[in-house]
């Protein structure tokens, strides 16, 4: 989230407030029930920053809960919410010192703050929480305590919609990459599809449903929720955009499209309005939009999409997760469109993406480990891959050697899971470095490698990172091998992973006739 740490700034915040409060209150961000014991007054502006909360608007969910207090500043739960808004559970991101001193504002002692609770129930949250914000541990360990603590609020309040929507997302919040089974999600789905059932409404309930299921095996149960979403809450640039979460994992391209158009619209409007920014949810959805452009082969559109993100990164010159932003948007349209130029390779490893651009859901800005963006590895991955079609040697070596160093970093830093994406980069570049040498058998080689890292993760959630999947690059290597036969099969796996990519769809087509062609001929 964007860090406000002088006066001046302070005096921003303000005005952000007060011009925010003057404005129609038209958000639509769905209909809950969330009974409190909050004055009259401070109602309406606390249901407004819940929905906020479950639609991931976390500025606006700050503000909201700030009138709140200003309308009643008793209201135990006001604080409480402004401090849930910073913190931001699907992300592993949490601003604890921002929410310790919203939650001081009410007390200075969490025994001052229970005090003022009026109710069981708000007692309950502010104990939760002060497990999440207070409790002993790292990051997750705080994640999986908050989220035990919610379970024991559920099983008193089964029935509270708010209880278990939280609770629901907690389950998710304490999932991490490489996590092995699907358990935590299939729970949080089954409550979140409750609520779904008796308020078709409920911001929180679609919202987390689209989560829980966000994969390709998975993804079909969540096609209801994905195309109720954004007309629940039609105000909320994430929900309007959440759906293309389902539509990726379909490889329903124009909708995916269409959901990033009007997200993208909506998170450039929320910018200007509460003066936040550029680089958030604005790059997020314009980077799928630019890749759905390509996948649907209009390559016209997704080059207004790179420019527009290259636009930003001039105007915010200091801000490099802007730029690695670009670039990698940059990458992955000369990835998908075979366009190969000279490219350079920047001066030095750009560290992962900071406190200015951490409210990017889903953009990987820190590229799992070591200290490079995903943007910034995806550049330096295609700056090899261009110099290496263009017989730049040198250039290729250059960013190989970059590479290895990124993921030897990374799994020096003690996350294997983090480093498997450089891993695999590495390995696609030294195979197509190969190829341009003439050395197939050991191209081939190296991208099974790859598919044999590949095969250890997890689907990608939205467009593939690395921007080349390897069960993909290694089905044209070995088409280009006259191994027809393998590289359907290799397609085949990688639609598995990534439905309906278009050169996978291209690759599985050509690959099958030309194996049906050579059994006729041997036959």
């Amino acid at each position: 989230m964007v860090r406000l740490r002088t006066a001046s700034a302070l005096v921003i915040a303000v005005a952000v407030v007060v011009a925010w409060s003057a404005a129609p209150a038209t958000q639509q961000f769905g209909s809950i029930t969330f009974p409190t014991s909050g004055a009259p007054a401070a109602q309406e502006a606390f249901l407004t920053g819940v929905k906020a909360l479950h639609n991931f608007q976390f500025d606006e969910a700050a503000v909201a809960f700030v009138q709140a207090e200003k309308a009643d500043a008793s209201f135990a739960m006001a604080y409480w919410g402004e401090a849930m808004s910073h913190n931001h559970p699907l992300w592993a991101q949490q601003d604890v010192p921002k929410a310790k001193a919203a939650l001081e504002k009410l007390g200075a002692t969490h025994e001052a703050r229970l005090a003022k609770a009026k109710l069981p129930k708000e007692k309950a949250f502010l104990e939760a929480q002060n497990v999440l914000y207070f409790g002993a541990g790292d990051k997750l360990a705080r994640d999986v305590a908050y989220s035990t603590a919610l379970q024991k609020m559920y099983e008193r309040w089964p029935d509270d919609h708010e209880v278990a929507t939280f609770y629901a997302l907690s389950l998710l919040g304490s999932v991490r990459p490489g996590d092995a089974g699907f358990r935590r999600q299939a729970l949080a789905a089954s409550i979140a599809e409750r609520i779904f059932a008796a308020n078709p409404k409920h911001p929180g309930a679609a919202h987390f449903v689209i989560h829980a299921f966000d994969d390709p095996d998975h993804a079909p149960l969540a096609l209801d929720a994905a195309n109720a979403y954004a007309k629940i809450a039609p105000s909320a640039a994430h929900a309007l955009h959440m759906p293309s979460h389902i539509y990726v994992q379909r490889g329903m391209w124009p909708q995916v499209a269409a959901s990033n158009v009007d997200a993208y619209k909506a998170a450039v409007d929320l910018n200007s309005t509460m003066k936040l920014a550029e680089g958030r949810e604005d790059f997020h959805t314009l980077g799928w939009l630019a890749y759905a452009n390509l996948m649907m082969g209009k390559a016209d559109e997704a080059k207004k999409n790179v420019d527009n993100a290259k636009a930003a990164a001039d105007r915010n010159p200091a801000n490099r997760g802007i730029r690695d932003g670009w670039l990698g948007m940059r990458a992955r349209y000369i990835q998908e469109t075979a366009r190969w130029e000279k490219l350079d390779l920047p001066a030095a490893d750009a560290p992962a993406a900071g406190a200015e651009h951490a409210n990017m859901p889903g953009m990987n800005m820190g590229g799992g480990g070591g200290g490079v963006s995903e943007g910034a590895a995806s550049w330096i991955y295609i700056v090899g891959v261009s110099a290496a079609k263009l017989g730049d040697r040198a250039t290729a070596d250059a960013a190989l050697a970059r590479l290895r160093g990124i993921r030897e970093r990374a799994e020096a830093g003690g996350n294997a899971y983090a480093a498997k994406p450089h891993a695999i980069r590495e390995k696609e570049l030294a195979a197509i470095i190969q190829v341009a040498q003439g050395q197939r058998d050991q191209a081939v080689a190296l991208a099974k490698e790859a598919v044999d890292i590949e095969k250890t993760m997890a689907a990608p959630s939205g467009p593939p990172d690395p921007i080349k999947p390897a069960f993909e690059l290694y089905g044209e290597l070995l088409a280009e091998a006259g191994r027809h036969g393998e590289a359907a099969a290799a397609f085949e796996q990688a639609l598995l992973r990534t439905p309906n990519r278009t050169p996978s769809v291209k690759g599985l087509a050509a690959a099958q006739t030309k194996a049906r062609t050579s059994d006729a001929a041997r036959q």
